[in-house]
């Protein structure tokens, strides 16, 4: 596995709504990506925003960023934010994987949460994450 951790520049207040958007916007372009198994927009307690991006092998992520759809979503942030993200890439060495985690695990991406039976179907406990509204 191969995980980037990208840094964005500086936010403005009154931009965070649309950046946000933009994130999510982004997330659903990059869906059908060969290689990509997750992205998550992450905010620290100072305002600042990092994206934790992970694939199959910095070969999948390196082509992720030849696409046209990689070129829309750039065009796209300049839109948005002064500057380019910063990232750091690392090759994962060691790996706490508890299957069924909920945005890569076995089950549909779902095994990793409990199950209430109601009414004859069974529905997904979650405190919050990907798995929303699932």
């Amino acid at each position: 596995m191969f995980v980037a951790i990208a840094q964005f520049p500086e936010v403005p207040t009154e931009r965070e709504e649309e950046f946000q958007a933009w994130f999510a916007w982004s997330n659903g372009q990059f869906h059908e990506i060969d290689g990509l198994q997750g992205r998550r927009l992450l905010r620290a307690s100072d305002g600042t925003y990092t994206a934790l991006v992970e694939h199959h092998s910095a070969e999948t992520f390196a082509a992720m960023h030849l696409t046209e759809v990689a070129s829309h979503v750039r065009a796209r942030l300049t839109q948005v934010l002064q500057g380019e993200p910063m990232a750091t890439k690392y090759e994962v060495v060691a790996d706490l994987a508890k299957s069924g985690s909920c945005c890569g695990g076995g089950d549909g991406g779902h095994g990793g949460h409990d199950r209430a039976v109601a009414g004859g179907r069974v529905e997904l406990q979650v405190a919050g994450g990907c798995c929303q509204g699932a």
